[in-house]
Parts: structure tokens; C-alpha cells; sequence
């Protein structure tokens, strides 16, 4: 009798490697997502541990300057680390001697190339102290719709010298100021946004008619950093992200970024009686002169179109 030596092993067929492919294929697909959400949610928490370093920084002065916020101006003045670059009178400027670190303000999401303001050329993120390279991440809040005062700074004026004459900035445009208000006018700091992301510059703002910064028309909703929550920092100094959505003013026929919820948007203003005051400015908005938060938030609302 002839005796077979056994078979050591067998290989795989062509199915069963077409099978263990597809299985592999599947578990990717459905695991890099996962890895992507979950890094995408570590770039949000160091966000959010910004906001809560840059809110101890906005209390402490506050405390210093007799418990206002903090002005602005539009002007840009000279100074600067690039030549022929000015230095405006912004929100972290004013903060950063609390922070000691201007990296604090970068956004991990956020990586736009910053450049000398050159007389318009550049996006103007390259100052006296933002030395990052990049933009910087966060805007302050001067209200639900910029220069009408609802916000953290009152209504804007033109700067004026002694003589009654508008003062001129560097490139010979009018200087506008926004003076700070008292924490004693804001009815909740806990439901009062003073700072949170934004795409906006120079200015940094989270105005929702100038937080969408460049971002083009045709951007859509869910490509929001952060998968689309905004992280933001109160005047109270605790910190939480919001979802956000991206959408066109017909008002204005410009670009805006609102919260989804609108009652969330009603914490852009320091006092729900408050009324927005455009007397001083110029230019459109997409809410009117005179009209109180829950006024405000219903035009902005009704005429925006979210994409």
C-alpha cells in the first residue's frame, strides 16, 4: 500500500483573499473616519483650553481697568515687525501682556499664511504681536451684527483731535473708536460670548457678519473647523462650543455664520433690551438700527439662508 505524506498546508483561494480584502476595506473605511473625528476633537479641546487661558486673562483685565472690557479702534498705526506695517489697537493686542504667549491664540484648525497688511495686498495678520506666521484663531465679540454696539464694545464714533478734526490712521483712513462697556451692564455674564473662533482679520471678530472672515459664498455648513461646533469663551470666563452654520444675508447678499440654535445667538448681546445703534457708522448690516437682541436675531435669522 503506497502511503501519501500529508499536505503541510493550503493555500488561500482567490475568493477567500477577495474576502479578507473587502473585510479589510471595510473596517478602514469605517475606522479612519474614527481616527479623523478623534483628532479633529483633540484639536478642538486645545481650543477650548485657549479660550479658558485667554478668559483668565479677560477677567483679570477687567479687574485692572475698573471692570470695563476692552476698546477698540480701526485705526492702524506705526510700528510693527515687518516694515511699513502698523499695529492695530485689537482685542489680544490689549490681552497678550496678561497671556505672556501669543501662541495662545493660534487655532490648531486654522493655518492661513499671515502677511503684512501692505497697503491692502496682504491679509494683514502679520503685526508687532503676532509673530506665529499664521492667523491668528479667535475674534472678540462687538456684537450679533459688528459696530452696532450690542456687544462687549459700544457703538463705534470717529475719533476726533481737539481741533474737532477725524483722526487719520497710517494709510489715511478715518480712525473709528469702539470703547469698552462696563461688566456692570451685562446682564448675564454667564450667557455673554466675549471671544471664541473665528475666520475673520485683522479685526478678529465673531460679529456673525464678519466671522465667516474670507471663507468663499459657496462654502458649505459641514466643513466648519471643529465638525462644525465653535468653541467660544464667556464673559464669566467658562468656555463651550456651539454648532454653527454658514449661510448667505439677503439683506446684505453677503456671507454669515450663525448659531443653529437662535437662541444661542441672543448671547451675543450684554443686554437682552438693548438696542443696536447704527448712528455712527456706515455700511450695511444685516439687522437695523434700533431694533433690541430678540429684534436683531429674528431679521438676521429670517433673511439668511443656511448652505
Amino acid at each position: 500500500m503506497t502511503l501519501r505524506s500529508p499536505r503541510l498546508g493550503r493555500g488561500f483561494t482567490l475568493i477567500e483573499l477577495l474576502v479578507v480584502i473587502a473585510i479589510i476595506s471595510i473596517l478602514a473605511a469605517i475606522l479612519f473616519p474614527v481616527f479623523a473625528q478623534a483628532r479633529e476633537k483633540a484639536r478642538q479641546i486645545t481650543c477650548l483650553s485657549n479660550l479658558k487661558q485667554i478668559g483668565l486673562a479677560f477677567l483679570q483685565y477687567n479687574q485692572d481697568y475698573d471692570e470695563m472690557t476692552i476698546s477698540q479702534n480701526t485705526g492702524t498705526f506705526p510700528g510693527g515687525n515687518v516694515p511699513a506695517t502698523g499695529v492695530r489697537a485689537t482685542w489680544y493686542v490689549l490681552l497678550q501682556p496678561y497671556t505672556k504667549n501669543i501662541a495662545m491664540f493660534v487655532c490648531p484648525d486654522r493655518s492661513e499664511v499671515a502677511k503684512p497688511y501692505a497697503g491692502g495686498a496682504g491679509n494683514g495678520c502679520d503685526d508687532n504681536f503676532n509673530t506665529t506666521g499664521v492667523c491668528l484663531g479667535y475674534g472678540y465679540d462687538d456684537g450679533m451684527a459688528s459696530d452696532g454696539g450690542l456687544g462687549l464694545i459700544a457703538a463705534e464714533y470717529k475719533a476726533k483731535d481737539a481741533g474737532g478734526n477725524t483722526i487719520k490712521d497710517m494709510n489715511g483712513h478715518d480712525v473709528y473708536i469702539r470703547p469698552g462697556r462696563s461688566i456692570a451692564q451685562i446682564t448675564s455674564p454667564a450667557n455673554m460670548v466675549a471671544f471664541g473662533d473665528t475666520y475673520d482679520y485683522p479685526g478678529y471678530s465673531v460679529a456673525m457678519d464678519n466671522i465667516y472672515g474670507n471663507l468663499p459664498s459657496t462654502t458649505v455648513s459641514s466643513s466648519l473647523r471643529h465638525m462644525q461646533h465653535l468653541d467660544f469663551g464667556f464673559a464669566d470666563g467658562h468656555v463651550k462650543s456651539m454648532p454653527f452654520v454658514f449661510g448667505i444675508n439677503s439683506k446684505t447678499g453677503s456671507p454669515v455664520m450663525i448659531p443653529a440654535n437662535k437662541a444661542d445667538a441672543l448671547q451675543w448681546c450684554y443686554d437682552p433690551a438693548a438696542k443696536a445703534d447704527y448712528s455712527g457708522s456706515s455700511g450695511t448690516y444685516p439687522i437695523s438700527n434700533g431694533e433690541t437682541c430678540q429684534q436683531a436675531a429674528d431679521e438676521l435669522y429670517a433673511n439668511t439662508t443656511a448652505r
